[in-house]
């Protein structure tokens, strides 16, 4: 049997409860299981072993229903009971549970009371002013259920760069490896590394162009075939995404890579600039005259231009052209300049692994050092350390440093910026970690002068290090909140505290179009990947192609510093 966590339990038995709610379960079974979910979350035993000795019932407060649900879900990753009352549940109630402000007694309440099962009907009901009218309902609420609505349908057919780009990569390694590709890459918005895509773009060279679109076609991820002919085939995936093949000779493979590569105005600016040298820049080649101008690949077209290879993440006409023509475009960060992880989260507050578990991944992965930060005390709903808590901690961690010869654990405290931007513990116990993260968890509504005051303050105690995840945003879920991200900005340089780019594919936060602006001030970058689980570090990629993308070189980001030089710039 795989290894199962107890957080992965919790969040399957709460899943499992909401629809018990949502099918009009009792209460008493339904409270049954909530309880369970806190039982799990606080389990400090291995699960893993008591499923398979068969001794669940063990745990206080878990019967037999229970263990065999559990028992299922380690072995399968899911149960029938649960696909059952799933499949029970009409499809629109599961999809108002994504509504910002529903849950499920809101939604059993719109059921019943309404007769209102889809998110169309409930869009309606807020139109015509009818929700505001139920009980438990009013203006507000009402307005800001419109509001995600609208958001959803705003960003509906569109992904995050982590579910485009795995999808994306399967289909590429099979192109890859077929006999008949002679070059294949991607292509678009994912290979521009945009934090959110709306389709999966590939370009590729060959020879014999219908048999590789014959197997593309016939790929186990696709679901229908759009349309297909000798240059290109269009499918839609089993994920929903949609994905065209254009097939190329092999002169031709660097022009088109460029031109679907993008962005359009990039494109625009770039073929303005072949216009002004007397030549003709399109996907079919850059011509001088009716003479086509041989390139290989894309630096050769570029350095044709008279400019700089210039990489796919800075194509967005915000200045690149100019800095390839100057020779003063970045050296931009890579994956192997990170050399430790801050920023992560451990069974201590809502994370699924230990400390040691997490130090040795990231040791595994070859990093240097590990930058803990679980949850402070205000954080109730992520176990967030009471100053007890925070004290066992930093005593396990000593023991585990002094077991360490090249590895380093730095404690630190993701710290609630508090409504009236103090932060989460006194200066005494601030005062026993090494580095600060200082992050919104709560009250997001606030106007934006206010949210911006809190957060500055935060910024501005001696002891802040870096400011997590800026906006809050949940990329396709959540809109961040109201900050002028320009004053905080100024207010990091002020105060010489590094923001922080989230690496979360949820998150990406703070936006890379506001890091090229933080580099010139002097504001230093921690690429950070959150990560509440072993899994949650290979995240790091996503934040580093978001570093890129914002022009941030090594020098940029302080987690590029070995061991010794980073703990002197927390000491500093």
């Amino acid at each position: 049997m795989p290894e199962i966590t107890h957080r992965a339990v919790a969040d399957f038995i709460d899943e499992y409860s909401v629809l018990l709610e949502l099918s009009g379960e009792n209460a008493f079974r339904i409270r049954a299981y909530t309880n369970a979910v806190r039982i799990f979350e606080n389990f400090q035993g291995d699960l893993t072993a008591l499923i398979a000795a068969g001794e669940l019932t063990s745990i206080k407060g878990v019967g037999q229903s229970l263990a065999d649900l559990i028992t299922e879900f380690g072995a399968s990753g899911s149960a029938k009971a649960y696909e059952d009352l799933k499949a029970s549940i009409p499809q629109g109630l599961l999809d108002m549970l994504k509504i910002q402000g529903l849950g499920p007694k809101k939604i059993i309440a719109i059921h019943q009371k309404m007769e209102i099962d889809t998110i169309d009907g409930l869009e309606q009901a807020c139109k015509q002013d009818q929700l505001s009218q139920l009980s438990g309902f009013g203006k507000k609420t009402q307005e800001n259920i419109l509001k995600s609505i609208e958001h959803r349908r705003q960003y509906q057919g569109q992904f995050r760069v982590d579910v485009a780009g795995q999808a994306a990569h399967v289909l590429l390694a099979a192109l890859a490896a077929h006999p008949k590709t002679l070059r294949v890459e991607l292509a678009g918005s994912l290979r521009r590394r945009k934090e959110v895509v709306k389709d999966i773009d590939l370009v590729l060279s060959s020879d014999h162009p219908e048999e590789v679109s014959q197997a593309f076609a016939a790929h186990e991820a696709v679901e229908e075939v759009l349309a297909q002919g000798e240059t290109k085939t269009t499918v839609r995936l089993k994920n929903g995404m949609q994905a065209d093949l254009r097939i190329v000779a092999d002169a031709d493979f660097p022009f088109i890579l460029h031109h679907f590569t993008g962005s359009k105005e990039h494109n625009v600016a770039l073929r303005a600039r072949a216009q002004s040298g007397a030549m003709k820049l399109n996907e079919y080649g850059l011509f001088r005259g009716d003479q086509r101008q041989d390139c290989k690949d894309e630096t050769a077209l570029f350095a044709a231009l008279d400019l700089s290879y210039i990489a796919p993440e800075l194509r967005e006409d915000m200045g690149e052209i100019e800095a390839a023509e100057n020779e003063t475009l970045p050296q931009l960060i890579q994956p192997k300049d990170i050399r430790g992880m801050l920023h992560v989260h451990s069974v201590y507050s809502d994370g699924e692994n230990s400390i040691a578990e997490m130090a040795q991944a990231v040791q595994e992965r070859g990093y240097s050092y590990l930058g803990m930060c679980d949850h402070s005390r205000s954080a109730a709903y992520a176990g967030g350390l009471q100053v007890d808590a925070v004290r066992r901690q930093q005593e396990e961690i000593n023991q585990l440093n002094e077991q360490f010869s090249d590895f380093h654990i730095f404690k630190g405290i993701e710290s609630d910026i508090l409504a009236d931007g103090a932060l989460d513990y006194d200066d005494e116990v601030l005062a026993s970690f090494d580095f600060i993260v200082v992050s919104v968890h709560s009250q997001f509504n606030m106007k934006e002068a206010d949210m911006t005051r809190r957060i500055v303050r935060a910024i501005e105690h001696p002891r802040s290090t870096i400011v997590g995840h800026l906006t809050g945003r949940l990329l396709l879920e959540r809109e961040g909140y109201s900050v002028d991200v320009n004053a905080v900005i100024e207010a990091a340089a002020a105060c010489d505290v590094a923001i922080e780019v989230n690496a979360n594919p949820y998150r990406l936060d703070i936006d890379w179009r506001y890091l090229r602006q933080a580099r010139d001030r002097g504001v230093k970058i921690a690429v950070n990947t959150d990560a509440h689980r072993i899994s949650g570090f290979d995240h790091i990629g996503h934040g580093v192609d978001m570093a890129r993308k914002g022009w941030l070189r090594a020098e940029d980001v302080i987690n590029t510093l070995e061991t010794e030089p980073i703990a002197a710039y927390f000491a500093r």
